[in-house]
């Protein structure tokens, strides 16, 4: 007896120590991580203080250049954390209202009394920055939150039009598309990245029947994992459009793809992101404009630093395209 009391104490002992151990191991961890970001921080702001010496240097050289951007420069002379977006916040959101679904056991935030999942890795906390991030930085769905908005979709005139098939092409999230969910006929939520498809079939549970999910690449060709714009365009081609299309500087190899199409299609409105690529704003207005199409770029500039950037630096981020004549 007095054996197993010793036996089960030690059993006691062992499991408290291996717990403590476990424990002080995940601490140890979570805070290496921390300062490993810190790090991270701390470095990406010395190299964005580079690109900015680099800028002023250039546009010094080139004053004539400088122009349309006053406002970037200015901000860039008191900024070196954060530039992708060179403006100033207006305003910001009065709050977010989040939660915790222990069902899906996914956080999520409510927009626009809708609720938009997150994957299970995400805390609520995050979540909802990301969340802010896009609307208050962004400014993805507009609000003028800050002086400009490259990256927003959508204006008064270029919008999703209630009756409209929707493309959200590279949905992430999948923001755009449920703020377009009460409008829209039909949305195809096309993500290549298994990682949001969890989190997507739980924002659009409630949308079945006008949601398709598709997670697969868009690219140039149909094959095994990717299809082409193309083949959506052509059973869609007599219904009203709207595309949004974020795929990573693959857009112009999408839209040459579609070329044949998209001129057949009977109202069609295209926004697709223009700053991965140095030169994909410039090369996708000349595939527009080919087409027939009126085209704009969206305000102001970005500083994707993510891309290696090189002079003249500041790039378009949306370029907004649309049919001349829209036939009927």
């Amino acid at each position: 007896m007095i054996e197993k009391i010793k036996k089960l104490r030690l059993s006691k002992l062992f499991r408290n120590c291996y717990f403590l151990f476990a424990y002080d191991t995940r601490k140890e961890l979570n805070e290496l991580r921390e300062k490993i970001g810190e790090k991270h921080e701390e470095i990406q702001i010395l190299k964005n203080k580079v690109l900015i010496l680099n800028i002023f240097n250039y546009y010094h050289e080139f004053p004539e250049l400088k122009k349309n951007l006053e406002t970037e420069l200015s901000f860039l002379l008191n900024n070196s954390e954060d530039i992708i977006f060179p403006y100033k916040q207006i305003k910001k959101m009065d709050s977010v209202q989040s939660g915790y679904d222990s069902a899906k056991e996914m956080p999520y935030v409510v927009h626009h009394e809708k609720r938009l999942y997150f994957p299970k890795t995400y805390s609520c906390e995050r979540a909802v920055w990301l969340y802010r991030n896009f609307i208050e930085k962004e400014n993805l769905l507009g609000g003028n939150y800050t002086e400009k908005a490259p990256h927003q979709y959508e204006t008064e005139d270029f919008c999703v039009q209630n009756g409209d098939v929707v493309l959200d092409i590279g949905a992430a999230e999948g923001l755009f598309a449920l703020n377009a969910v009460d409008k829209a006929k039909k949305i195809y939520v096309i993500e290549s990245d298994i990682f949001w498809i969890e989190a997507l079939e739980a924002t659009f549970e409630p949308y079945k029947n006008s949601v398709e999910i598709i997670n697969t690449l868009i690219s140039n060709s149909n094959t095994e994992h990717s299809i082409t714009l193309s083949s959506i365009l052509e059973k869609e081609q007599k219904s009203p459009i709207f595309v949004k299309m974020d795929i990573e500087g693959y857009e112009p190899d999408v839209i040459k793809e579609s070329k044949t199409i998209l001129p057949k299609c009977v109202d069609i409105r295209l926004a697709c992101c223009t700053y991965h690529k140095q030169n994909d704003g410039e090369e996708l207005q000349q595939i527009f404009t080919s087409l027939g199409f009126d085209t704009e770029f969206s305000e102001g500039y970005m500083l994707f630093h993510l891309d290696e950037l090189n002079p003249p630096y500041f790039r378009k981020g949306i370029i907004r395209a649309r049919n001349r004549i829209i036939k009927t």
